[in-house]
């Protein structure tokens, strides 16, 4: 509400995640993963979507109340092509998110839901849940069920 926007820094963050973070964790597990996923909630659920924009790295991605309202993001998920088609994506929101007076943040749900039928289109396995409670309600439940789900793919 009162803080500074944000804006920059997505890239070099992915950057650093895909070439530094990644391998140094997978030095720790036997052999290499049958598969990557990437989750977060709020903004990190959009950086996670964002994510499979820009490499190939992650073949799941889960998105628990993501600011999908971010301006721009929708028409930039149906104008570009993720770097590999995804297996599957979950999205989820609070059934309240939408309700509030910031104009930006009431595109949340329809927004979500146009990213949604994009995967959908393309063929990937993917699912909307909607939550009850607005954005700040059951976060660590919700964030539990985003990831149980990519698991269970």
């Amino acid at each position: 509400r009162n803080g500074e926007a944000f804006e920059g820094g997505a890239d070099q963050y992915l950057s650093i995640l895909t070439k530094e973070i990644l391998p140094e964790a997978e030095k720790h597990v036997m052999g290499p993963p049958s598969w990557r996923g990437i989750a977060g909630y709020s903004l990190a659920g959009l950086f996670a979507l964002y994510s499979l924009f820009r490499t190939d790295a992650f073949s799941r991605a889960a998105s628990m109340s993501g600011s999908l309202w971010y301006p721009g993001f929708t028409e930039y998920v149906r104008s570009n092509t993720p770097s590999s088609r995804p297996d599957c994506v979950y999205l989820s929101i609070g059934d309240k998110e939408s309700r509030t007076k910031n104009p930006v943040l009431q595109t949340v749900l329809k927004d979500t839901e146009d990213i949604r039928d994009h995967f959908l289109k393309m063929g990937t396995d993917t699912i909307f849940q909607m939550e009850a409670g607005n954005h700040f309600v059951n976060e660590k439940e919700r964030i539990i069920s985003g990831l149980c789900w990519l698991l269970k793919r």
